[in-house]
């Protein structure tokens, strides 16, 4: 007997045996189910075999064909088009399958097993779904009458720990910047990473947040969970409590630091106000298309409607609490590196951006163009205390800037 033959089996056995356990759409009864598909599939085999269990579990309650995607560790996501399936993997090219649907409505199985399981549900009236899944990935649906055919897109959030080793000889960063990046963090610099969609944000603030001194209160707030820091406070978002709401009550908890996932919002703003209280070493991620003026309009846009203030208000404020800006850039050949690296100062009241490091495309090298201001540098000597920072570049004393942008 081949799987597909025993997937028929199994399907027929156990809804005639456990008829009202499979009608049942409860949030609950998930896993019952995929405890008495195994056993089924135990009884008719004679014998365990994880494969065809977990095949079955997929055909009956789960993700059908996608399955296999779901648990590769290298498939960051997934996407059903068409009826066709396309995935990514960690490098970041976008990869078609031999797997085509019959029809929309094996697609919306899926969603409607998915959905189901979240509490949730897609219809007619509801044709537009977007849900988290165990282990930190999220799925996003569309149907009728938004689409032609069901449309699928499941982004994963991998749990890999990049060694700063491994960072160095794939040219990510430099060994200076390495250094720059611990005694930054260390000393309790501000900072927003910025980049799109997928050009590893979190796997840098992840690597940042290994230097962050033992003795410190941390809390994380995020939407989903995917940071995966040990020894913090860790905040997720719910029905119940916004990333706002979160943040608002993270400053009653006495951190020393707050991390942000991804600013988007109002949270962008109670963010800015730890930033500038003393919350020193803060951060957060956020897209942008560059570390200057187009991440500096986000941040003041998502800010302004809990702020109260006027752009130039807001902007000095903006000004007063980060410190280094940096923007990760995805090439077309799968390449990902930090790009530049920017200190943001105040000039008269207008924001300015010095830039720090550069990564230099045609030379396949980052550089280091300006040491940063001597008022940052004196107020992280003086977090540090009777620890000197190191003598690199960026932190001696300060020369005449050569990459300063102002906005306007």
């Amino acid at each position: 007997m081949d799987k597909y033959q025993l997937v028929g089996e199994v399907q027929e056995a156990v809804i005639k045996k456990h008829r009202k356990l499979f009608l049942d759409s409860e949030e609950g009864v998930w896993e019952k189910k995929e405890q008495v598909i195994k056993q089924e599939i135990k009884t008719l085999l004679g014998r365990e075999d994880q494969d065809i269990e977990q095949y079955t579990v997929d055909q009956l309650i789960g993700y059908k064909e996608l399955g296999p995607y779901m648990r590769d560790p290298e498939v960051t996501d997934i996407f059903v088009t068409n009826l066709e399936v396309e995935i990514k993997r960690s490098g970041g090219r976008k990869e078609e399958t031999s797997i085509r649907f019959d029809s929309s409505e094996d697609v919306m199985k899926i969603l409607h097993n998915v959905v189901q399981k979240a509490g949730r549900k897609i219809d007619f009236s509801n044709p537009l779904v977007n849900v988290q899944l165990p282990g930190g990935m999220r799925l996003n649906g569309v149907i009728y009458p938004n689409t032609t055919t069901p449309a699928i897109s499941i982004r994963k959030f991998p749990k890999k720990v990049y060694t700063e080793q491994e960072l160095l000889s794939q040219g990510f960063l430099c060994e200076e910047m390495l250094q720059f990046f611990q005694y930054a963090v260390k000393s309790g610099c501000n900072m927003i990473i910025s980049g799109v969609t997928g050009c590893g944000k979190t796997t840098f603030a992840r690597l940042l947040c290994r230097y962050i001194p033992g003795d410190e209160r941390v809390i994380t707030v995020e939407d989903t969970l995917e940071l995966g820091l040990e020894g913090v406070v860790a905040l997720q978002e719910s029905k119940k409590a916004s990333i706002k709401d979160l943040i608002e009550n993270s400053l009653r908890m006495d951190p020393d630091r707050i991390i942000l996932g991804e600013f988007r919002g109002d949270e962008t703003y109670y963010l800015l106000l730890a930033m500038d209280t003393g919350h020193y070493g803060s951060m957060s991620t956020g897209h942008s298309n560059n570390a200057r003026m187009n991440l500096f309009q986000r941040i003041l846009r998502a800010a302004k409607p809990a702020s109260g203030m006027t752009d130039e208000e807001l902007g000095r404020h903006i000004v007063s609490a980060i410190d280094l800006t940096v923007y990760i850039k995805k090439y077309k050949d799968g390449k990902w590196c930090i790009s530049e690296v920017n200190e943001l100062t105040d000039n008269n009241g207008r924001p300015h951006f010095r830039e720090i490091y550069r990564y230099n495309r045609r030379e396949n090298r980052h550089e280091c163009l300006n040491s940063l201001t001597s008022e940052l540098l004196d107020r992280l000597q003086e977090e540090l205390g009777e620890e000197k920072l190191p003598q690199i570049r960026p932190f001696s004393l300060p020369k005449t800037a050569r990459g300063v942008v102002s906005l306007v």
